[in-house]
């Protein structure tokens, strides 16, 4: 025996005879595991309808069937219940109740038997219908303190909505909800729409479109009001401003009620005078003062008209007094009248008279004793005390 088994060629039988019993065991194996039938049960599978969307709406139908499978083992394990599709053909049907309608399945493998429980079903089908409905805007949230929001505008302001007649009369309203929180501009958005029955927000209708361009502006209380441009300094010597014209001569202002309700002008930019040699068009931005959200427009432009200057004297003005404390006693020792001699643009002092100037000393830092005081003079735009002349009157404070 060890010399059979010591010997090379009986080694070599001895392993082939083996690998044959193994491949005939395992084949036959094979084949018993294949003829092998197995089945399974596939439950609520989700059922679909094929229709004509756009004309009809599913008013009855199953939720769900139920799958019955058989097949040989290998195909059973490629079934994937995810996969499974159970639908009903409507699309070549109209409206109405629809029986006995055979449900097919998609998605099962192949080797694998399907038995659909129920076998058909009933689907009923309602025509779609239509109302025009107007859109309601609601606005949630304030606009940033000192700002109020205007009335809200819809494009489209009417929507169409599309569904079955039951549904249709469940509507009541189609709104666009926009938040103004914090607003300080007018909105402008595209906004989708949400469709409201008795019971709150309803989605057994259609709308078109979705959504609806919204705008709601948004401002400050305004005033519209004359601008007030100020001036410093004087032109060249021997030149004066004949005129400045302002465009545009008045602003829209936005702030508080408050402060709004204690403007009469609204005070300009400053143009300073004192290099003016020539015409000149200037363009400078409106100042948004303490109390002003927002001055429109932003700029103003400035036509300035120079010429050269001529005098002109008026006699006897009246000198008024002022900044004198009520404990004083003021006596004006001098006459009380003045002659005053202006330069400016010619045009200005043909039309200048008399009630035009205010003439007046200012005593609010004098003290008791008699002395002469300088006169100070406001005359109109354009219009300044000749180079050379300084009036004075006497007064005696006590």
């Amino acid at each position: 025996m060890d010399k059979w088994l010591q010997n090379n060629n009986v080694i070599k039988l001895v392993a082939l005879l083996l690998a044959i019993m193994l491949w005939l065991i395992v084949n036959d194996e094979g084949n018993l595991f294949r003829s092998k039938q197995t089945d399974n049960i596939v439950t609520n599978v989700p059922l679909t309808v094929r229709y004509d969307e756009d004309r009809f709406a599913i008013r009855k139908m199953p939720d769900s069937v139920d799958l019955y499978l058989r097949g040989h083992i290998p195909s059973m394990k490629r079934v994937t219940p995810s996969r499974f599709e159970a639908y009903v053909d409507l699309r070549n049907q109209g409206e109405g109740t629809h029986r006995d309608l055979p449900v097919k399945v998609k998605g099962v493998p192949g080797g694998v038997e399907a038995e659909v429980r129920p076998r058909t079903v009933e689907v009923s089908l309602e025509s779609k219908r239509s109302r025009v409905v107007p859109v309601e805007v609601e606005v949630i949230g304030h606009p940033k303190p000192g700002y109020k929001a205007g009335k809200p505008v819809a494009k489209p302001e009417r929507v169409e909505v599309r569904g079955i007649r039951s549904d249709l009369e469940k509507v009541r309203r189609v709104k666009a909800v926009v938040n103004a929180e914090g607003a300080t501009e007018t909105i402008s958005r595209s906004v989708s729409l949400q469709v409201y029955g008795e019971d709150g927000e309803f989605s057994g209708v259609e709308v078109s479109p979705r959504e609806v361009d919204v705008e709601i502006s948004v401002a400050s209380p305004n005033l519209k009001l004359p601008l007030a441009v100020q001036y410093s300094g004087v032109p060249p010597k021997g030149l004066a401003v004949e005129s400045v014209k302002t465009e545009p001569d008045t602003v829209t202002v936005y702030g508080t009620k408050n402060y709004l309700a204690g403007l009469k002008t609204y005070p300009g930019p400053v143009l300073d005078l004192s290099g003016m040699n020539r015409d000149r068009t200037v363009v400078m931005e409106i100042p948004v003062g303490d109390g002003a959200v927002k001055v429109e427009p932003e700029q103003i432009t400035l036509d300035v008209k120079v010429v050269k200057g001529k005098e002109k004297t008026l006699r006897n003005i009246p000198v008024k007094i002022r900044g004198a404390k009520e404990e004083m006693q003021v006596e004006m020792v001098s006459s009380d009248r003045v002659d005053l001699t202006l330069f400016g643009a010619p045009s200005r002092l043909k039309e200048l008279k008399a009630g035009d100037l205010k003439a007046y000393v200012d005593l609010s830092e004098q003290t008791p004793g008699e002395y002469p005081v300088p006169v100070q003079v406001e005359a109109p735009d354009f219009i300044q005390m000749a180079d050379g002349q300084s009036p004075t009157v006497t007064v005696r404070v006590e």
